[in-house]
């Protein structure tokens, strides 16, 4: 306990107190009970900056029958790397769902939104693969493309990954840190030499526009999009969705408003309701494709339900650890 009253956690302590296989279940039943409607989660606030670019999210909510309250605030500045600092930051304040008691500050620094985030991409890459994956295709060269890169692999069991970023020695520099952990990590001149390789693909970029031609997509490919996560983001290209046989979404609504499904929608290619939720998939109530010829898209744009999975996820590990200590 601190002189603030409650407890406050250090990135340190949540390396050491969280496993991936938990963040994995944690979130996975966050998507589900999304999906069931037992999650209360009004829309999340949204800072935008121009000079230097970057943007706040402010999410908040609670499982329906919870203990706790969380309150998330996350940052990305996508210019910080060239003072040396990283990319994300933030923190999370957990409160007492009955008395709204603060019980915790986690001062994640914005890792708990990343690994949140990890495990959504590699949940959704499983939902919708083919039966056979080539290789995952990573598009993106940054913090989270690296993170996508170990929990894809791991969750697909496919070693083969090749990565594309706006900065060949960023992309060059991920793939050579990949293979010094044992995976087979290789880097694509451009993002068609990528979707000819790789049939599962991973979009992880701050992208404002689409990265690549509809035409260029292989049938068979599963596409999980997660960088159009702010109103003005957007990383495929609309018509890509006409192609798809499945299109599941994280949220209907959110995406609809700043996901790349909106862009598809607004456009008039597909339906506003031609989508299915992937806490349905996961709960097996809905295929994640039909075929191994099918395109398959999966579009994450963040939800509040996934932040309160992990925080109190994070908040019962370090008290049993401080428990187990006494």
């Amino acid at each position: 306990m601190t002189e603030a009253g409650f407890p406050i956690h250090t990135l340190a302590a949540l390396k050491a107190a969280l496993e991936r296989k938990d963040i994995l279940a944690a979130v996975g039943r966050a998507f589900i009970l999304h999906a069931e409607g037992k999650v209360v989660s009004p829309a999340p606030g949204q800072l935008l900056f121009d000079r230097p670019p970057g943007d706040c999210h402010i999410k908040y909510g609670y499982m329906k029958g919870g203990r706790s309250f969380v309150i998330k605030i996350a940052t990305g500045f996508y210019e910080n790397p060239k003072k040396g600092l990283p990319v994300n930051n933030g923190l999370v304040l957990v409160f007492d769902a009955e008395t709204g008691k603060t019980t915790a500050l986690l001062q994640d620094e914005g890792w708990l939104t990343s690994w949140r985030t990890a495990a959504a991409g590699a949940l959704a890459a499983k939902a919708g693969a083919p039966a056979t994956v080539k290789r995952i295709g990573i598009v993106g060269a940054g913090h989270q493309a690296a993170l996508q890169a170990r929990w894809v692999s791991a969750e697909l069991g496919c070693d083969g990954i090749t990565i594309w970023g706006r900065s060949r020695s960023a992309a060059e520099r991920l793939a050579a840190g990949l293979r010094a952990e044992g995976l087979d990590a290789s880097t694509a001149e451009t993002v068609e030499a990528l979707l000819d390789a790789c049939n599962v693909v991973i979009t992880c970029t701050p992208s404002n526009a689409p990265l690549f031609p509809a035409a260029a997509v292989q049938p068979g490919t599963h596409i999980v999009a997660l960088g159009a996560d702010s109103p003005g983001k957007q990383e495929l290209d609309p018509a890509l969705f006409a192609r798809a046989a499945v299109i599941v979404t994280d949220d209907r609504h959110q995406c609809r408003d700043h996901g790349d499904f909106g862009h598809a929608t607004r456009a008039g290619i597909v339906d506003a309701c031609s989508d299915v939720s992937l806490g349905k998939v996961l709960a097996g109530e809905a295929p994640g494709r039909f075929s191994d010829d099918d395109i398959t898209i999966v579009d994450l744009t963040g939800l509040p339900a996934l932040d309160v999975a992990i925080a109190t996820l994070a908040v019962e590990k370090l008290s049993a650890s401080v428990k187990t200590d006494r």
